[in-house]
């Protein structure tokens, strides 16, 4: 006998001669998840682990929680998918004056979230400034941008994502009409001669936004997850546009200095969620939201390398998911880089590994190492 990798499950179901008709029920019976839930009184929570073991999975709840010496549990339920959509089952059965009604559809919703398929997108980075960490100056003469953007194209970047304005820490705001002045010209370029390429304007002004969207911009990439700007939210929804909503604190100026967290994974989410759930009240439709976890924004190397760990749990929040760490300092870092394009090999590996784990957007500098890095990984993963 021997341990098959879950990514193959499928295929070996298949060549067991598995009934084609019952697949879907064959996968589900083997595939693995487990799911945290929030601040269930404890009495709910016993119910839900009662259920669980019916159904052959099992619910971790506080110790205490079974004879009630705490108020609230967070809880850990584990299984395969068919065990848990037949623990949503059974607890939706139970009286409507309870919590489960919701805790079954959301169990649901997390399964599909799981299973949603993917194909992960390359954006790459034009930076219109002469004070990136990364490549700044060397971008900000207009045939030098032109030129650099053909070849990110030619290369295999699926959308650009053209910034007037450094977020790197410690950076200085640049006001929105030299923002505009850099960027208008690009976005014209772009729509007169890659009409098929999304671009996405990396800003946190609103003014800059609508000049942008106005002239054709597809995306609005706002580092400070619509906190930055009241009148972003707005703005975006008027174009119906998408946005990109990142996870950050405070501003470049002093976010190294915000990295205190209670539970990293469980604050970075709840924060994300709060921004999410605005941008919905402002107009913005779900659809057209991108979360971006903020690598490097507000985290510190050991957070940065966990948050990586684990970025598959913000796929619960339901929206697309955007990684950025090229060139990021934590990748310099592991890359031992002297300079920031030392570390574009591992920022490619870091990009691949984003595409194992059904990551939809990575920004990336270098799109020629990336695009060979995820066919790579594409081909591990079919």
């Amino acid at each position: 006998m021997k341990i098959i990798s879950k990514n193959f499950i499928e295929k070996e179901i298949k060549d067991v001669g598995y009934s084609k008709e019952h697949l879907q029920i064959g996968l589900n019976k083997h595939k693995f998840l487990s799911i945290k839930i929030f601040n269930l009184k404890s009495f709910e929570a016993n119910i839900l682990k009662q259920t669980a073991l019916s159904c052959d999975c099992d619910c971790a709840v506080h110790k205490h929680a079974i004879d009630c010496k705490v108020e609230t549990t967070n809880c850990v339920l584990s299984g395969t998918i068919a065990q848990i959509i037949e623990v949503s089952k059974k607890i939706k059965k139970q009286p409507d004056n309870l919590s489960f009604n919701k805790i079954s559809s959301q169990l649901i919703n997390q399964i599909y979230s799981y299973k949603k398929s993917h194909k992960t997108k390359i954006m790459g980075i034009l930076n219109l400034t002469d004070d990136s960490f990364s490549d700044g100056g060397e971008y900000i003469n207009y045939e030098q941008a032109c030129r650099h953007i053909k070849e990110m194209i030619e290369n295999g970047a699926d959308i650009i994502d053209a910034g007037a304005e450094s977020t790197r820490p410690n950076a200085d705001e640049i006001c929105p009409d030299t923002q505009i002045k850099r960027i208008i010209p690009i976005i014209k370029f772009i729509k007169n001669n890659y009409q098929n390429t999304p671009l996405s304007i990396d800003t946190r002004s609103s003014k800059v936004a609508y000049e942008a969207l106005k002239e054709g911009a597809n995306i609005i990439n706002d580092v400070s997850g619509l906190r930055f700007d009241k009148q972003m939210a707005a703005t975006v929804a008027q174009f119906n546009a998408k946005i990109v909503i990142t996870h950050s604190r405070s501003t470049p100026k002093d976010m190294d200095n915000m990295c205190n967290y209670n539970n990293l994974i469980d604050d970075i989410y709840f924060e994300l969620k709060k921004q999410c759930d605005y941008a919905t009240d402002e107009g913005i439709k779900p659809e057209n939201i991108i979360i971006d976890v903020g690598f490097g924004f507000a985290k510190n190397f050991e957070q940065n390398i966990e948050l990586m760990s684990r970025i598959e749990e913000f796929k619960s929040l339901g929206f697309e998911i955007l990684a950025g760490v090229s060139r990021k300092r934590f990748i310099q870092a592991i890359a031992n880089a002297k300079t920031a394009k030392e570390a574009d090999e591992i920022s490619a590996l870091a990009a691949a590994y984003f595409t194992s784990k059904g990551i939809d957007y990575v920004r990336v500098h270098n799109v020629e190492k990336t695009k060979s890095a995820i066919n790579f990984a594409q081909l591990l993963n079919q």
